[in-house]
């Protein structure tokens, strides 16, 4: 199970030439591979030593899986921890991880999983059925805080594992068995009950009696505070320079000569507060990987020399970049935001408005290079299961923008800025995350755009950690651009679009849904994660998508391309059409080939 995250970087994106129609597919990079099938996907015996060096975006904001709802802990979470089951990322199966099988009873809710009897943490004590209840129970649910309290840490795997206010029941059979009982038949209630990040109950259950979990495992937590199973561990974090992933000798997988992986002795993010320096480290041989960002950056790689590289092209990206606008009263009435504001932004045709004088194909022209996409929606363009096709952006017609203006009584002013009925000037202060020159652009753009409409935009960018405080603690923001990441499951998004949802961004955990259209989703989201029979699962998810289009609580812009250059020097490079990491599935795997 991946929850949505919000996403700090650029993932991987690249620029050619030809505006595309909706639903074209990005002309080819020559010289470009794409991405291997199942079949042809081959793991060569490696050999130990070295590290693989990436660029960052900016400083991790802690190094706890539980409470993480962004890329910049989950980028490095999601290799220190793992869960019992994940995706073949070629083929997108459920496949055993700390899991080694599992079936379920004729009743269809009692689901028994047998765990690997071979998996140990880092620090070399065994993983057992004791660490995955516990993970769950007083974790995920924080089932042993004091009756009748609020959950003491957010937790977006709660949002996805919380059914109508029912959750999950987990039962140990024996050390390595565990029995899982869904309150409803669930269509993917394996990939639901094997998504937790399973964390040491020897560890870290002091940490819960004592109520102080949710603030541990802080950005400056040392190595040995951080207990995890997955392939790597944390080796070393240097504010401001680096954060150094180290390989975990203890790591269960073993290639099929039997010897045990990681193969890299290092990973190493390098800390970049710009995105136009990623391009200028990888030209230099500082980095050994990086993600196209436009159409510019193929000719400025192929000056490189000699070009010891390859680049690969993978398809639209699963993730989304939208422009949000607080709505949340409750923040309104504390004095975080201006009440007069949300009452605009709550107004679909305030937020439709500015949908139709946004220029996507400009932003794909310019900003992309003409290999973005115009985006409508989620699940509106990378392939999958659930891909919706036929449905478009809003035209772009400022005159359909400004008819709506007109419509909610919000009249132009003598300095070309919109006034209400009170006299209020129509402005919003936008802000997104300092650094990222493609979302400082889409910003720059969009200010432009709705000028011409007369709303006043006022963009003040800001660290992407402060930003990500504004959205899930203080609330004290009026618009937003940001990203999310994406996936192949709907239901991934529950944390996101469920109304209580801790990332329901424009006004989370709310206790009852503030609009009809924000009740039929919680209703699409519970029957969806019920339906068994994909067609209708298909149907109730379009429907979703469909209201997502209409009542624009979100205004998507554009979808890049996912492109990415690696050196050649590695081995067992076999990207994926997988959402994440697609490049270097799977990182364990890599080595540096003999000279």
């Amino acid at each position: 199970m991946r929850s949505l995250s919000l996403v700090f970087g650029l993932v991987a994106v690249l620029g050619w030439t030809g505006l595309l129609s909706a639903q074209q597919t990005a002309p080819r990079i020559p010289g470009a591979k794409g991405f291997l099938t199942k079949d042809e996907v081959k793991f060569e015996i490696g050999r130990y030593g070295g590290r693989l060096v990436r660029d960052s975006l900016g400083e991790p904001k802690s190094f706890n899986p539980i409470t993480a709802g962004e890329t910049s802990t989950t980028d490095y979470t999601d290799r220190i921890f793992q869960g019992l089951i994940d995706e073949d990322p070629w083929t997108g199966e459920l496949v055993g991880v700390i899991a080694d099988r599992w079936e379920v009873a004729e009743d269809g809710v009692t689901w028994t999983i047998h765990l690997r009897k071979d998996v140990v943490f880092n620090d070399g004590t065994p993983l057992t059925a004791d660490d995955v209840i516990f993970s769950w129970n007083e974790l995920v649910y924080d089932s042993t805080r004091p009756a009748g309290t609020d959950p003491r840490w957010p937790c977006s795997l709660r949002d996805i594992a919380t059914f109508d206010g029912k959750t999950i029941a987990f039962e140990k059979v024996d050390d390595f068995t565990i029995k899982a009982v869904t309150p409803m038949k669930l269509a993917i209630a394996p990939r639901i009950i094997g998504g937790v990040p399973v964390m040491s109950r020897a560890k870290y259950q002091p940490l819960v009696a004592n109520g102080t979990f949710g603030g541990a495992l802080g950005s400056d937590a040392k190595p040995e505070d951080i207990v995890g199973s997955g392939p790597w561990m944390l080796g070393s974090y240097t504010r401001g320079q680096n954060v150094t992933l180290k390989r975990n000798p203890n790591y269960w997988r073993k290639d099929v000569a039997g010897n045990r992986l990681p193969y890299l002795d290092e990973l190493v993010f390098q800390i970049t507060r710009d995105l136009n320096l990623f391009l200028v480290n990888f030209r230099q041989g500082i980095t050994d990987v990086y993600g196209l960002q436009g159409g510019k950056d193929v000719p400025e790689l192929r000056k490189i020399q000699p070009q010891d590289f390859t680049i690969y092209q993978l398809g639209p990206d699963y993730g989304t970049t939208f422009l949000a606008l607080n709505m949340n009263l409750e923040a309104a009435r504390a004095g975080k935001i201006p009440e007069h504001k949300v009452n605009w932004f709550r107004d679909v045709r305030f937020r439709r408005a500015l949908s139709h004088a946004i220029d996507r194909n400009a932003m794909v022209r310019n900003i992309h290079r003409n290999l973005g996409y115009p985006q409508a929606a989620p699940f509106t363009r990378a392939v999958g299961p659930f891909l919706v096709e036929g449905i478009q952006p809003l035209e772009f017609s400022p005159d359909k923008a400004r008819a709506l203006l007109d419509e909610m009584g919000l009249k132009l002013g003598r300095n070309g800025v919109r006034v209400d009925a009170e006299g209020r000037e129509v402005s919003f202060i936008l802000h997104t995350n300092s650094g990222n020159n493609i979302r400082e652009e889409q910003c720059n753009f969009i200010r432009k755009d709705l000028e011409a409409i007369g709303v006043k935009v006022n963009f003040l960018p800001l660290e992407f950690n402060a930003l990500v405080d504004r959205i899930d603690n203080s609330h004290d923001w009026e618009a937003i651009l940001m990203g999310f990441t994406g996936g192949r499951e709907p239901n991934d998004g529950a944390n996101f679009w469920k109304s209580d949802a801790r990332l329901h961004m424009w006004w989370p955990e709310q206790k009852t849904p503030g609009f009809d259209w924000e009740r039929r989703i919680d209703e699409i989201f519970l029957a969806g994660v019920q339906e068994l029979d994909l067609a209708r699962r298909k149907a109730l998810y379009r429907e979703w998508i469909e209201l997502v289009h209409e009542q624009q609580p979100v205004i998507y812009l554009t979808n890049s391309e996912r492109a990415a250059a690696i050196r050649n020097k590695f081995a067992n490079v076999n990207p994926s059409p997988a959402p994440d990491r697609a490049l270097l599935q799977i990182e364990e795997y890599l080595f540096i080939r003999a000279d």
